[in-house]
């Protein structure tokens, strides 16, 4: 369901540890839990029930029977909330983040633990489920967010008039989503579609209405025989293509821009982790809340989803006419990069060889409470501090996100 799926817990137990290493401080960027759709989503799906209901009525026989019956079960008034599901994701997460920095209770304190959110309600929701499962319960918690239009660290890509104009509002930079419509694949689908519903003149546009209306009726409902009723398994496995076309552009490797406007926030990131390692800093938990739109360019950023640039792509997994069997052998997905409560983060462990006083730093990467092993950290999870800064270092030291997103 791309970025619309579920989040899936990590296997329990968190890897071995050295004994000689403590952590000493968690810095993770948390996508919002799973949500009630928006106004736009509440909208095209009951429009596109109003449709299928009129083909009904002219004949029953042949559309689906919960259609009669079928309630939007969306409010207006929550559209976008965090849902229930969404709560307990991110109350969960927050119990075995804290485990991985303490196996006791740990109280709030403002000079130990920082939350920042987006001005979205969802992030702030997000935030508060996480610190509910964080402290084992409910405590006074500071949490910050900054004014529309002035994040530039969790809401980069609103930031960069560069990527607004070359990218967000420029067509031809997701074109091969665009053009995914007319494919033979997606034209097999809408014929599958029509039949499924019982709608001979239903359009893509219900299709992708109605797709969302599965993806939500999953995450929110844990109702399969419904929308999704709708849809074969290969249909899926194309529609959840179809979006990825259009995230691997806008928000990865698609174009460098894309994830390169992620910057600010690696940068906030290392420059948290380094405070505390030169002893300047006693923050024990840095934790940031905010979309898929943070979450993917962050993880192309760090190279852990797709690292190969679409022009030496030499599948062409992400183009329009690339046959579902190939589109399934890809490397990025978004429905595992950034689910619901997707998050990316680092912990940071103090390090004593036995007999000796000189201490040293080491970081463990983690995507979606799972380890990361980047290459220059030699097959080890657990690398020295300096080194992770050096992989990153033209990202954290050299980019200079004012001069890439003005435009001349």
């Amino acid at each position: 369901m791309s970025t619309k799926t579920l989040y899936a817990p990590p296997p329990s137990g968190s890897g071995t540890l050295e004994d000689s290493c403590t952590p000493v401080q968690l810095n993770f960027v948390i996508r919002h839990g799973t949500r009630n759709p928006t106004m736009k989503d509440i909208t095209r799906i009951s429009n596109t029930h109003s449709n299928l209901m009129a083909a009904y009525n002219e004949n029953p026989s042949r559309s689906p029977a919960w259609l009669k019956g079928w309630k939007n079960p969306f409010p207006e008034e929550t559209q976008a909330w965090l849902a229930e599901p969404g709560v307990r994701e991110l109350i969960e997460i927050g119990h075995r983040l804290r485990a991985r920095l303490s196996p006791l209770p740990v109280n709030y304190d403002a000079s130990k633990f920082v939350f920042e959110h987006t001005w979205k309600i969802r992030t702030r929701q997000s935030a508060e489920a996480f610190a509910f499962g964080f402290f084992d319960g409910l405590q006074p918690v500071f949490y910050h967010s900054d004014p529309i239009g002035e994040d530039e660290v969790l809401r980069f890509y609103d930031n960069c008039p560069v990527f607004a104009n070359q990218i967000e509002q420029n067509k031809t930079a997701t074109i091969e989503h665009r053009n995914y419509r007319d494919s033979e694949q997606m034209h097999k689908n809408l014929a599958k579609f029509q039949t499924l519903s019982g709608f001979a003149e239903a359009t893509q546009k219900d299709m992708e209405a109605a797709y969302a209306g599965c993806a939500f009726d999953v995450a929110v409902l844990n109702v399969f025989d419904q929308w999704c009723s709708l849809f074969d398994d290969e249909m899926l496995l194309s529609m959840d293509y179809f979006q990825d076309l259009k995230h691997f552009y806008r928000k990865s490797h698609g174009h460098a821009l894309s994830y390169e406007i992620a910057s600010p926030l690696l940068q906030n990131i290392f420059q948290t982790m380094k405070q505390r390692v030169d002893g300047d800093s006693n923050v024990e938990g840095y934790f940031r809340f905010a979309h898929a739109e943070t979450i993917l360019p962050l993880t192309s950023l760090l190279n852990v989803s797709y690292f190969d640039r679409h022009a030496s792509d030499r599948e062409g997994h992400f183009r329009a006419e690339t046959p579902l069997k190939l589109a399934l052998q890809r490397k990025f997905k978004s429905s595992e990069l950034s689910p619901f409560a997707a998050n990316i983060g680092f912990v940071l462990y103090e390090c004593r060889n036995s007999g000796e006083k000189l201490k040293t730093f080491k970081v463990k990467a983690l995507l979606n409470e799972r380890e990361v092993v980047f290459d220059e950290c030699k097959g080890q999870s657990l690398c020295p501090f300096e080194v992770v800064e050096s992989i990153f270092r033209r990202w954290v030291y050299e980019f200079d996100f004012q001069e890439h997103c003005s435009l001349a």
